[in-house]
């Protein structure tokens, strides 16, 4: 099979970038697609006139002060912070000090959510004990400024339900990127939480996650594009970024059986009640 050229590509967004939505990316960083070559102004403009809503995601212990700088003059942007499995440190007390330094973060910058956080078992950063520890503290430490959280959880299932099983949220929050199996979403469901599903719906192996977006309530459902990665089809192998966010939307739509109108409406919607704003 001939492979796709950009301008077939681009013929393919355009149709499914409907006029008149407000798309909303509840997932991205954009900081992170900067990085790879991609102009930050000219795509912060584009999504600004074309009312595209985004939150930013933290990942990293103060990356919120050069994200802030750089993005603060975007009213469409929103903010979280964290620090996700991947900064893992050598013992609990180094974790006490991050905690320290998100806390200032939340004093000193708008902060919507904390997040992502969570359980990688595919990368085993660190220990598993210290994984849970730096998770756990940061969930507290979402529940003790009632923010919502944003989970990051590869191949931990069975981990995540022991914690969030023992732990109360103050906030109903979101399950990132979702990838589990339909019985983590009962069970993410069950506990108030909203799931956000990735570009990853457009993958044409991917028939079991679509079953689970279609299961998944509307009043429940978020839409994210993880940029810079998991760029959707037929953009797969490409820098992916929130402008490429109609490709999921339209997918979505066709399985919830509802107009494009009608989710992005619910999707907005869904976001407002989880930040308690009420978005641009």
């Amino acid at each position: 099979m001939a492979k796709m050229n950009n301008e077939k590509r681009e013929e393919i967004l355009k149709e499914a970038t409907l006029a008149n939505i407000q798309y909303v990316d509840s997932h991205a960083h954009l900081l992170g697609i900067e990085k790879k070559d991609v102009n930050l102004n000219e795509l912060l403009g584009s999504l600004k006139n074309n009312n595209y809503i985004v939150l930013d995601i933290g990942t990293t212990p103060n990356d919120i002060i050069n994200r802030y700088n750089k993005l603060k003059g975007y009213n469409n942007i929103y903010y979280s912070v964290a620090v996700g499995p991947w900064g893992v440190m050598n013992n609990e007390e180094e974790h006490d000090s991050l905690i320290k330094e998100l806390q200032d973060n939340i004093d000193n910058y708008p902060i919507k959510a904390i997040g992502e956080i969570g359980l990688d078992n595919y990368w085993e950063y660190g220990t598993k004990e210290l994984q849970e520890d730096l998770f756990i503290k940061q969930i507290h430490l979402a529940n003790d400024n009632n923010l919502p959280i944003l989970i990051h959880n590869r191949e931990a299932d069975k981990q995540m339900i022991e914690i969030l099983s023992s732990i109360n949220l103050k906030r109903n929050s979101i399950i990132h990127c979702f990838s589990s199996d339909i019985e983590f979403a009962k069970f993410a469901l069950d506990k108030g939480f909203s799931i956000s599903f990735a570009s990853t719906i457009t993958y044409k192996k991917n028939d079991e996650l679509r079953e689970i977006l279609k299961y998944v309530p509307m009043n429940r459902l978020l839409l994210e594009t993880d940029a810079p990665y998991l760029s959707p089809e037929p953009f797969r192998g490409k820098v992916n970024t929130p402008l490429l966010i109609p490709l999921s939307y339209k997918i979505a739509a066709e399985i919830k059986k509802v107009s494009v109108e009608n989710l992005a409406i619910n999707v907005k919607r869904n976001l407002q009640s989880l930040l308690d704003d009420p978005l641009i």
